[in-house]
């Protein structure tokens, strides 16, 4: 009797089965509490007195019910490759875009398991944001966003795709290609792929930007003082008056004639300097990525490996050398001082390169210790790096071996590599880093349970760095180590619970707290406390206050990071100019400690059910005192507070920045934001039943129909004002000293469904003004206008859309895609007070890329 029982119950239950995940009602304990899965029965089901009523936990289930929920569908109809283009694309609903969240696999924290970015988007059942206070349930920093990806229980893919990119102006193309492979079955999982991608150097002779002023030749040649005649006997010779003769090819052996100059009189090789500098470097890069997940024992175990290179080829221009030859030089046949103008070495341009490898491999336990959840991590890192910089020749080296008449030292010939200027930056480092964390029901209260959580964190960092000239003669040797140990314990507390159906006075309400602790080599310790509310009265809507005052002290890179060279391209405000200068970042060992106060206040309301429209507000109130910042754009303000680190040359062009990180005295900022979300996922999506439509019915074949989704941001800064230290005036970032736009609107409209879809995403901010002095009442100055950058994708599966395509085998299984970044070639306008454009701010020297294009083939093996 039972097995027929249970015989009649599946055969009603399996054709239900591909929709039985559909819906996720809040099961007992409200705020904090997982979600069940146990739908309602619709009116007109026929429901028996024997029927059998299942309840249990959704696949994947976090501890932290969902606030959104995209479905396999909506997810489908993004089109994206890989479940990290997939949190990208849906940051604008994931929310606070300035920091990646932090991820769960299948309810699980992935702690150092990265690896799982690289599959595809097609491994996913769904994902889930969860509510803002599953931080500091997981033991994280509260007020971080967690995002919960629960994989299909099987799926294998073996997937190869290549694309090309290019800029629509021309002057730089660039391609990849990768294959990876994903098998998932139940808890066990395994994946590996390899990528490898080149982009070439856009050089400035591609853009219409004027050359640098000065003479560049790839022979090299002499000239007359102050451009006057070479000498008279040479002019004789060559039967007119010389003022520029290009070296003999015979000098390069030996000390030329008088007949030898005659025989190149006013002859010159010049060439145009854009075509030995570029706008972009050159980037090639390649990744390999392994990873396996499976269970042991009654825990599972996830092990990873990772490998990468990357490296960028940038040339500064033609190495020009301008010295004086004297009369009487054994190098001169003629009477009187010639200036000699030489490149190093022909069409040889100076360099900028720079090379990064890195090494990884990490290993998590999750599992449960009797009423204890309990996770580990450890995670080891290698990395190289090579910096190269060549800065020019020795000008002034080369004028005093002709001035000292050495005999070895002949001007005209191949110049000696001690005469370039470079330097040549490596480092070499490792990271060992180990997280524990446990959790538990502390209590079941009737409101709900009572969860605590604790977490331990140490990790030990070592450092090499080892700076040269070109020739490898070591210059100076920095090592260091550093160890730095954390701790936290954070404690969820239910206050009140409305079950379904009541009215309770105050609805949901709960309390989260958190206290942790950080203790690293050469500091003390630096205290973190935290705190939040989570209320909602009613169902539709929800409030959060989170208000959390830390210590802070510099990380070990901001303190002993590799000094870092690399050529950046800005608008020089003092001089009205574009300028390429050496941008210096890294370490800075006299970084000190500080604290910080952060507000956070939100609140969202849904009006449907089915997460159909969200509606967002929230303020964020930021307050340091001492500690660390960014250096910032340069401005006139900011280089009269800071002019140790800008350094010009004699003329007052600028020629380099130091970027390392700087001390602040205190430092405030507040915004508030708001949004709207709304998504129009059809039957079938999140939040809704699907069942067919009347009894008897089959199930629908949601396939084909479109999701619609659309999201606008606003932020709007209030304050944002900077005092490096005491005695000179606070930088008020938003009032002209630091260039920030006060407004900001960033959009997103996707349309699509399985095989076919289109997304749109824009950002645009309001016009700001830089001043060009430290007076507070000084008007006028620059006035920037940010342009409104829109970006279009588009992808389409042939088989889906077009009858037949699917019977050919090189057309099964395909994906074209194709994105457009800077739709409309926008880009950041400056005027003067008079509404003119200043020099060195036209289209090609601001933005010289402009809009590029990315088509993308990928195929499903």
């Amino acid at each position: 009797m039972i097995l027929a029982r249970l015989a009649a119950l599946l055969s009603i239950a399996l054709p239900l089965a591909p929709w039985s995940g559909a819906d996720a009602q809040t099961g007992k304990g409200g705020a904090g509490a997982a979600a069940s899965s146990q739908e309602p029965v619709p009116p007109g089901d026929l429901v028996r007195e024997d029927d059998i009523i299942v309840t249990a936990n959704r696949y994947g289930e976090a501890k932290v019910a969902a606030e959104t929920e995209f479905s396999e569908e909506e997810i489908a109809a993004q089109g994206v490759d890989s479940i990290q283009d997939l949190i990208t694309r849906l940051t604008p609903f994931i929310g606070n875009g300035a920091e990646e969240p932090i991820l769960l696999i299948n309810g699980r924290p992935a702690e150092g398991d990265r690896s799982v970015l690289s599959y595809p988007a097609e491994a996913l059942n769904r994902l889930d944001v969860l509510k803002p206070e599953a931080a500091a349930q997981y033991g994280y920093r509260s007020g971080k966003r967690v995002v919960n990806l629960v994989l299909k229980k099987t799926f294998t893919s073996l997937n190869a795709d290549t694309g090309a990119s290019w800029a629509t102006a021309g002057g730089q193309y660039g391609g990849s290609l990768s294959i990876g492979r994903v098998a998932i079955n139940g808890p066990t999982r395994w994946n590996v792929q390899a990528r490898i991608g080149h982009q070439s150097a856009l050089f400035k002779n591609a853009r219409n930007i004027p050359p640098r002023a000065g003479s560049f030749d790839s022979v090299g040649f002499i000239a007359g003082v102050d451009g006057a005649e070479i000498d008279p006997a040479l002019s004789l010779a060559a039967s007119e008056i010389v003022t520029a003769a290009a070296i003999p090819p015979g000098a390069v052996t030996g000390a030329p004639t008088l007949e030898d100059f005659a025989a190149t009189a006013n002859r010159v090789h010049a060439v145009d300097p854009n075509d030995f500098e570029t706008l972009q470097p050159s980037r090639r890069n390649m990744s390999f990525t392994a990873g396996v997940t499976r269970p042991l024992g009654a825990f599972s175990a996830s092990l990873n490996v990772n490998a990468s290179s990357n490296g960028s080829s940038g040339l500064r221009g033609l190495p020009m050398a301008a010295i004086v030859i004297p009369a009487g030089s054994p190098w001169s046949p003629f009477g009187n001082d010639v200036a000699l103008s030489r490149p190093f070495a022909g069409a040889r341009a100076l360099r900028s390169d720079n090379d990064s490898k890195s090494l990884g491999a990490g290993f998590t336990l999750s599992g449960r210790i009797g009423d204890w959840q309990t996770s580990f991590a450890a995670n080891y890192t290698r990395n190289w790096t090579d910096n190269l910089l060549e800065g020019g020749i020795d000008t002034g080296r080369m004028q005093a071996l002709i001035d000292a008449g050495d005999p070895a030292f002949n001007p005209y010939g191949p110049l000696d590599d001690r005469l370039l200027q470079a330097s040549r930056n490596r480092s070499r480092g490792e990271n060992i880093n180990a997280r524990a964390n446990v959790s538990k029901i502390i209590v079941d209260l009737p409101t709900g349970p009572l969860t605590s959580n604790f977490s331990v964190e140490a990790s030990s960092i070592r450092s090499e760095n080892r700076r040269s000239d070109n020739l490898s003669d070591l210059i100076v040797v920095d090592k260091w180590s550093r160890g730095q140990m954390n701790g936290q314990m954070s404690f969820s507390v239910p206050l009140s619970r409305r079950e379904k159906g009541e009215t309770r006075p105050l609805g949901d309400l709960s309390v989260d707290v958190s206290l942790s602790g950080q203790a690293m080599s050469g500091s003390g310790l630096q205290k973190r406390f935290g705190g939040g509310v989570t209320w909602s009265p009613f169902s539709i809507l929800q409030l959060r206050g989170s208000l959390e005052y830390a210590e802070t002290a510099p990380s070990p890179d901001q303190l002993d990071g590799p000094l870092v060279t690399t050529i950046n391209r800005i608008f020089d405000f003092a001089r009205q100019e574009m300028a390429d200068i050496v941008w210096i970042t890294g370490g800075n060992s006299n970084l000190g400690r500080g604290s910080q106060r952060i507000l956070s206040l939100t609140g969202r309301v849904q009006p449907f059910d089915n997460q159909i429209l969200s509606l967002n507000i929230g303020y964020r109130g930021q307050t340091a005192k001492g500690g660390v910042a960014s250096f910032p754009e340069l401005t006139p303000v900011i280089e009269a507070v800071f002019p140790e680190r800008v350094t010009r040359d004699a003329e007052g062009r600028l020629i380099a920045i130091d970027a390392r990180p700087i001390n602040i005295a205190h430092d405030t900022d507040a915004e508030l934001t708001s949004g709207i979300a709304l998504r129009w996922p059809g039957q079938g999506g999140a939040g809704r039943s699907a069942r067919p439509l009347k009894p008897g019915a089959g199930p629908l074949q949601f396939a084909d129909l479109w999701q619609f989704s659309l999201s606008l941001n606003h932020r709007w800064r209030l304050t944002s004002e900077l005092l490096t230290r005491a005695g000179v005036p606070v930088i008020d970032r938003l009032g002209g000293d630091g260039g920030q736009s006060r407004h900001l609107l960033s959009l997103q409209i996707t349309a699509g469904k399985r095989g076919v879809g289109a997304s749109l995403s824009g950002n645009w901010s309001s016009a700001t003004r830089v001043r060009n002095n430290m007076s507070a009442t000084a008007e006028g100055g620059f006035h920037v206008k940010p342009p409104a950058i829109l970006n279009f994708s588009f992808f389409v599966e042939p088989e889906r859309i077009f009858p037949g395509a699917g019977k050919s085998s090189w057309m099964k299984n395909v994906k074209l895609s194709l994105d457009v970044q800077n739709l409309f070639n926008g880009y950041r306008r400056v005027t003067l007070d008079d509404g003119s454009a200043p020099a060195g701010y036209s289209r090609d020297e601001i933005d010289p890329l402009g809009r590029t294009m990315r088509l993308t083939v990928r195929k499903r093996f």
